[in-house]
């Protein structure tokens, strides 16, 4: 069973994990560098996924697919009257920050618990990409194999 599914927003990536040790503590603590905006794009994933009837895949392997559509840059689009229009020249693939792969782990984490049981049951990434769009977001498609 494939399911496809769009979640509107500005993508952003896992955050790299920071540890340090606390005075008097024998464990370190670990943190997320960029856990404020992580976290309302990972429950807009959860949520979306929901919404759109995703069930939960217990067992096996899983394949993804997620193109990650993120905003163009304003010297991307003409002047005057062209302001609206998309520049000929204008790149399609996104190449700079954030990361394509920290990008997909948000997208994982987001949907553990709501479309598989572990994210270790993502055994193939069907295609991933980012790309420059006028409307950002996420188009992710889950597929038991």
């Amino acid at each position: 069973m494939k399911h496809s599914f769009f979640v509107a927003g500005v993508p952003v990536p896992k955050g790299s994990a920071k540890a340090f040790m606390r005075p008097g503590s024998k464990f370190p603590t670990v943190m997320q560098d960029n856990r404020d905006k992580q976290k309302p794009w990972a429950s807009a994933i959860g949520y979306t996924a929901q919404q759109s009837g995703v069930q939960c895949i217990e067992h096996g392997p899983v394949a993804i697919s997620v193109t990650f559509y993120l905003p163009r840059l304003k010297g991307h689009y003409g002047t005057g009257k062209n302001a609206g229009t998309v520049k000929l020249s204008a790149p399609t693939y996104h190449t700079s920050k954030p990361d394509l792969d920290k990008l997909l782990r948000c997208v994982k984490d987001a949907l553990t618990g709501i479309a598989w049981k572990d994210d270790a049951q993502v055994a193939v990434v069907n295609e991933l990409e980012k790309v420059y769009s006028s409307h950002p977001g996420a188009l992710i498609t889950i597929e038991a194999l």
